[in-house]
């Protein structure tokens, strides 16, 4: 990793830090080639959570670990899972932090309806 790491995340990483990583993103992820991308593994998807999980979370993988990768993680799936990790942490302390990244996170993580239940 080019930043020393504390706490599994690099040296420096801050709120500010990871709102931009997050914002930068989301700009990825809703521009050019990857959008059209996305749509079409969603359509292929359908209403298959295995099929979406296979298709469409390597995408939004891929553009994360490319942008991750300029504040410091490593591109690779470790740098991802500790930007996730990370991002759950700051999250706690910072409501932007946590609403940029469920923004990110309903890309591949649909929301999940559950119907009500008939007991009492």
């Amino acid at each position: 990793m080019a930043a020393s790491e504390h706490d599994g995340y690099p040296e420096n990483f801050t709120a500010d830090k990871a709102k931009a990583a997050l914002q930068e993103i989301l700009a990825c992820l809703t521009s050019g080639e990857v959008v059209e991308a996305l749509e079409e593994s969603r359509e292929a998807a359908g209403n298959d959570m295995v099929a979406l999980m296979t298709r469409v979370f390597p995408l939004v993988t891929q553009v994360t670990t490319k942008v991750i990768a300029n504040y410091g993680f490593t591109q690779d799936g470790v740098g991802a899972i500790q930007f996730e990790h990370v991002m759950k942490n700051l999250g706690q302390d910072d409501p932007e932090v946590a609403r940029l990244h469920a923004q990110v996170r309903s890309y591949f993580l649909p929301a999940v309806v559950i119907p009500p239940s008939s007991h009492p």
